[in-house]
């Protein structure tokens, strides 16, 4: 086993609470099946069952549109969000893994993204932050997803910050 497939594995079971069982829908085909129910029906299974690992309640998804860093191709994940005001927060946790995820620095590339938030898509910009540079912003999400204060302790072991990205309407409405 390569020391990128150990740590993955480690991600997964940390990520889970240690009950990785419980954790069914992973692969290209089930991140693909997950976006597709995120864009139609809002709901995502892949977080669904990392709350029931972590027996915490379900957070509402988003599907993110980037635009590929080196390839300028669109690229979609779908990611829970905490609202914060008029704007919504996403975690670059990765687990808290040791690198960003993709989704992170195609948005530190282009800040212009879309999501799919209640059916509806809208176009957003997106600031990335960490909660070093914002203190409160970090303490909201952890408030509202006390299990990102357990990828940031995790994070820091490999020398990483967990990137916050905040999404904002272009036309300045409200995402909440």
């Amino acid at each position: 086993m390569s020391q990128g497939d150990r740590i993955g594995a480690e991600t997964r079971s940390f990520a889970s609470y240690g009950r990785p069982w419980l954790v069914v829908i992973r692969g290209p085909r089930g991140m693909a099946f997950d976006r597709f129910l995120v864009r139609w029906t809002g709901f995502s299974l892949v977080s669904l069952q990392y709350a029931l690992a972590g027996r915490f309640p379900y957070n509402p998804t988003l599907l993110l549109t980037t635009v590929g860093r080196r390839s300028g191709q669109l690229r979609d994940a779908a990611l829970p969000y905490v609202p914060h005001g008029q704007d919504l927060v996403v975690v670059g946790s990765k687990g808290g893994g040791p690198t960003d995820p993709a989704w992170v620095v195609n948005a530190r590339h282009h800040e212009l993204c879309w999501i799919v938030l209640r059916r509806k898509t809208i176009a957003v910009r997106a600031r990335v932050t960490d909660g070093e540079r914002d203190p409160e912003l970090l303490a909201h999400v952890v408030a509202h997803k006390p299990n990102v204060a357990r990828y940031v302790e995790r994070a820091a072991g490999f020398g990483r910050q967990i990137p916050l990205v905040v999404l904002s309407a272009v036309s300045g409405k409200s995402l909440t």
